[in-house]
């Protein structure tokens, strides 16, 4: 028994003397140098990230040994960071002992969509250089900016007291699910202001309503800037239980009155027809929803085509063959009483469809049931 003990003491012995080696060690060590160079890639150069080649480099760097007062083994970390900000929140994308690393674009592509790359958009993102000795006496090499163009989105979060199950704070906030670069939430919204999030509980990664408009988003109506002080958004439209979508390919925002968590939604009408980006066809969802964006006025931001035609269906069965379920053309409007924007006339096609004769691009399609009038802004 005294044996054992004896052993076990020896080898408490050497541990400890080892750790404390290990610490004298490392106490002459300090960095020579208050920083150290990256050498390439050099600021203002850039990449395209594309989710077909998710094995091609991203970025390649290299950069200059960093300098301590002993020789010593020098582990270096790769780091991401929003552009301008201080690394209190940077990202490690790559550890190596060499002065090069390469990040593909499946390993940045996440990061920089959490650094807050803007999908399908150049993004400004700073990378620097951690070198430390034995995890520890971290030195920084200098900061590049490095333009990034991510793809895809990730899930975001929306809080304020226009959602009244999130209010203003993180306890419950309302997720934004992404798919295929479409964010949706199905929540309930009352007439006040909310703000989207990129990232739970950070308040500094809100998108308000600016933040859209200059990036060139078409934003349904009932959605308005709050213009208080922060320009949230505040919905205007009438309280309900709403389907909000943010769709990144088309750059639009819209809402949905929804009495349906699964299926077709009766709440809504349908544009199909050449005009619309489904063409003439319900094959695969093509169809366009014109949802209840509020009591008796159905609007969506949609892509018109110039001179093509269109009709409105007031029925989805959720199959391929809707044609012999109730429509709307054109005269069916006129006959009902209904101003109709001069951007849109009668096609004359046999059908009486509708034909947009506005310029090619994405518009804001209204129609008010309550007053009578179809518009185009």
């Amino acid at each position: 028994m005294k044996n054992i003990f004896k052993s076990i003491l020896t080898v408490a012995l050497f541990a400890g003397l080892s750790s404390c080696e290990e610490e004298s060690n490392l106490a002459y060590i300090a960095p020579a140098a208050p920083s150290f160079q990256i050498i390439t890639p050099t600021t203002g150069e850039g990449v395209v990230l594309s989710a077909t080649a998710l094995n091609n480099p991203a970025i390649t760097l290299t950069w200059d040994p960093a300098q301590y007062t002993t020789p010593a083994s020098v582990t270096y970390t790769v780091q991401l960071a929003p552009n301008g900000s201080d690394f209190s929140n940077a990202q490690d994308l790559s550890t190596t002992t060499n002065r090069n690393a390469t990040v593909t674009a499946g390993q940045l592509n996440v990061p920089a969509l959490t650094a807050g790359a803007v999908p399908f958009v150049s993004t400004p993102l700073d990378f620097r250089i951690k070198a430390t000795v034995a995890g520890q006496i971290p030195l920084y090499s200098n900061v590049i900016t490095y333009n990034v163009t991510a793809f895809g989105c990730l899930g975001q979060y929306a809080v304020g007291a226009g959602i009244p199950s999130a209010g203003w704070g993180w306890s419950t906030p309302a997720n934004l699910i992404c798919d295929n670069n479409v964010l949706t939430m199905r929540v309930g919204l009352i007439n006040d202001t909310f703000r989207f999030f990129t990232q739970n509980t950070v308040w500094a990664s809100g998108r308000n309503y600016p933040y859209y408009a200059n990036l060139g988003y078409k934003i349904v109506s009932v959605l308005v800037n709050a213009n208080d002080g922060d320009s949230n958004f505040r919905f205007t439209g009438t309280p309900s239980t709403y389907r909000v979508k943010i769709d990144e390919n088309t750059k639009t925002i819209g809402v949905a009155k929804s009495t349906v968590t699964t299926g077709i939604e009766p709440a809504s009408f349908w544009l199909v027809g050449a005009a619309t980006p489904g063409d003439w066809s319900w094959d695969g969802n093509k169809e366009t929803e014109l949802p209840n964006v509020s009591n008796n006025i159905y609007e969506v931001p949609v892509r018109f085509t110039n001179n093509d035609s269109f009709r409105v269906w007031e029925v989805n069965n959720g199959t391929d063959n809707n044609w012999a379920s109730t429509n709307r053309n054109f005269p069916w409007y006129v006959s009902n009483g209904y101003t109709i924007d001069s951007e849109l006339i009668n096609a004359a096609d046999g059908d009486s469809n509708f034909r947009y004769v506005g310029p090619t691009g994405v518009r804001l399609f209204k129609i008010n049931t309550t007053t009578k009038v179809i518009s185009v802004d």
